[in-house]
């Protein structure tokens, strides 16, 4: 992994800061969002390669599919979440229902 150093607002970041469950949280949203962002900046210009990004893991989540453990073995491919089972259900529910 690289690590840059990125400028924001402080304005809108302490505005942003509490709607995370703490820094680590914010700092997880801030990669995901940006790493997205990068893959569709690539896809817009045709730079992206086919082992960039989700496209590995994809790759390894398939070979594991007739593999009658696979689904243990998921651990090996995906990092582990930085959110709590609640937290992944809560912001589920809020983004499907609005509440």
């Amino acid at each position: 992994m690289c690590t840059y150093n990125v400028k924001i607002d402080d304005q809108i970041l302490e505005q942003a800061k509490p709607l995370f469950d703490g820094d680590s949280a914010m700092q997880a949203w801030l990669e995901d969002t940006l790493h997205k962002a990068l893959l569709e900046y690539m896809r817009q210009y045709g730079a992206i390669k086919h082992d960039v990004g989700e496209n590995v893991v994809y790759k390894q989540v398939k070979a594991l599919e007739d593999d009658p453990l696979g689904l243990l073995k998921l651990g090996s491919v995906l990092k582990p979440s930085l959110y709590s089972a609640e937290e992944l259900r809560d912001g589920y529910v809020s983004e499907k229902y609005g509440v």
